[in-house]
């Protein structure tokens, strides 16, 4: 190979390796993509997987709701969120009165004995139940509990 071509024979096969390795990085894409979202969805916690009116969340409410918890609007607050109603698109939740500055209040809040809960009925919001796995993966819902018939 004459010496004038090398430099160019270089650049093409640099030029193919990170072509490759950007295809090899890139996102999954078309039935990728679906399979990815089922595995995630498959991998959700079978509370969340399969939600009934009843459920209990451990969760940021400041992210969910419209209600001030305290007096620093920037401050996040953690409490608990009831499943009200499910539809096959939607699980419809209600807050509690209160809240905690940290999620381990909310969490202990959420393994205790519930009776001197009050709950706000009065703000029904709407959650995605396609979204339900980037919550817990945010940070947005951090535990979940199903009350067996009592």
């Amino acid at each position: 190979m004459p010496d004038f071509l090398r430099p160019l024979s270089s650049r093409l096969l640099l030029a193919l390796v990170l072509a490759t390795a950007a295809t090899a990085c890139s996102g999954p894409t078309g039935a990728d993509a679906d399979a990815d979202a089922t595995t995630t969805q498959a991998e959700l916690d079978p509370i969340l997987a399969d939600p009934r009116p009843g459920d209990l969340y451990a969760a940021e409410v400041t992210h969910f709701s419209g209600v001030s918890f305290g007096n620093d609007e920037d401050r996040r607050a953690y409490g608990l969120m009831k499943v009200q109603e499910v539809t096959p698109d939607q699980v419809m939740v209600i807050t509690e009165m209160g809240a905690w500055p940290k999620a381990r209040g909310a969490v202990n809040e959420l393994r205790g004995d519930l009776s001197e809960i009050t709950w706000d009925e009065q703000e029904v919001i709407p959650l995605y139940r396609n979204e339900l796995a980037g919550l817990v993966a945010d940070g947005k819902i951090v535990e979940v509990r199903r009350l067996e018939a009592e």
